[in-house]
């Protein structure tokens, strides 16, 4: 079925997906006030090690409850001293005799802590699990810290850079060999599949040539469009990194990227080569995903003047439409996608039993 590009109105200012927040390291003893999806939130760590993230302005009088302090298994606001419990209720006013009013609650999101970083869902249930690669789990791989940059454009076009075929050629310098392979996983996910001749003259691409492979089996898998998994599979090497994606305004996005690399069989490995190998995997990604945002020119979303090559980014418009809204928000996604993922569930490691049942796997 060819579908019509959707009105940039169809799409969520703030899709019903995963956020990175920030670094597992950054929740000490104090919490961590941010300014993202168009609020206020803050995350802390409790004393048990919990982590919880809350709209960020107490319910009495708007405090910012990031100058506030963890006390036990509460967050207090530096105001008035009213605390938090992790789920958002009110579970303490000093002075306060009677019950506590059922205003004083505050937004709490789901929380996932994974490789050292800690994740949200903009929603008050997740619509699916906290993804991660196919092909490897969660404890087998090291990551990085993340880089960051600014893409001058929406959320929704940015996502659709993993399904717009002109663009590898014109912005990454990659010539396709032979057509994509695109599917859905997962009810929430869509992959791209291909393989491509690196053809680019910059450092990294000289360097990937001589030393790696001059071709490389290429897989981007978008969850929610907010997370995309690229797994690059070299002759010598095989490259994983994720990035993290967030709205910042009309017309720009926060990218974070972090990049993954197997953890070494012994303590030695582990502590030297490990390092050295995520700081390579580091250098090479970030030069490769800071020269596209910097060459794609400020695009903006035209629905009206996509022609017949942009039909696989016109169909990733619709779906990204149909999965991206809230049921208890914005808007709902597909009955029968919400069906499917409920049915799956997830496992232990956060993925989709679809995963196990062969119809999630990388090919």
């Amino acid at each position: 079925m060819r579908h019509q590009a959707p009105a940039s109105s169809a799409f969520p200012a703030y899709p019903a997906s995963w956020y990175l927040y920030c670094s597992s390291s950054q929740l000490g003893r104090r919490p961590l006030s941010k300014t993202m999806l168009g609020r206020q939130l803050v995350a802390f760590r409790t004393v048990s090690g919990q982590v919880a993230i809350l709209d960020g302005r107490c319910a009495h009088l708007g405090a910012d409850l990031g100058g506030g302090r963890v006390v036990g298994e509460s967050l207090r606001c530096p105001y008035h001293n009213w605390e938090y419990g992790t789920d958002g209720r009110c579970t303490r006013i000093p002075g306060l005799c009677s019950e506590i009013p059922r205003f004083a609650c505050q937004a709490a999101y789901p929380v996932e802590e994974r490789c050292g970083h800690v994740f949200f869902f903009n929603g008050p249930k997740p619509l699916f699990p906290l993804p991660f690669f196919f092909d490897v789990e969660p404890g087998e791989v090291t990551a990085s810290v993340p880089f960051r940059f600014v893409a001058n454009c929406t959320w929704y076009l940015f996502a659709s850079h993993a399904f717009d075929l002109q663009h590898f050629v014109a912005v990454h310098d990659r010539r396709l060999l032979g057509l994509p392979v695109i599917d859905c996983p997962a009810p929430f996910a869509r992959r791209n599949r291909y393989s491509a001749v690196i053809e680019g003259t910059s450092i990294y691409d000289r360097l990937l040539r001589t030393f790696v492979s001059r071709q490389v089996d290429i897989s981007i898998t978008t969850w929610g469009g907010t997370l995309f998994f690229l797994t690059g599979h070299f002759r010598r090497a095989r490259s994983r990194f994720l990035v993290a994606a967030q709205p910042i305004d009309g017309d720009r996005t926060l990218a974070e990227g972090i990049v993954f690399t197997r953890r070494g069989r012994n303590r030695v490995a582990r502590a030297v080569f490990d390092p050295v190998s995520l700081w390579v995997r580091w250098l090479f990604t970030r030069g490769y995903l800071i020269d596209e945002a910097s060459r794609l020119g400020s695009p903006h979303y035209s629905p009206t003047t996509m022609v017949e090559t942009d039909q696989d980014m016109i169909d990733f418009f619709q779906w990204m439409v149909d999965v991206s809204r809230d049921p208890e928000g914005e808007g709902a996604p597909r009955t029968r996608e919400r069906q499917d993922m409920e049915k799956v569930g997830a496992n232990g490691n956060g993925r989709t039993d679809a995963h196990q049942l062969e119809v999630g796997r990388e090919a």
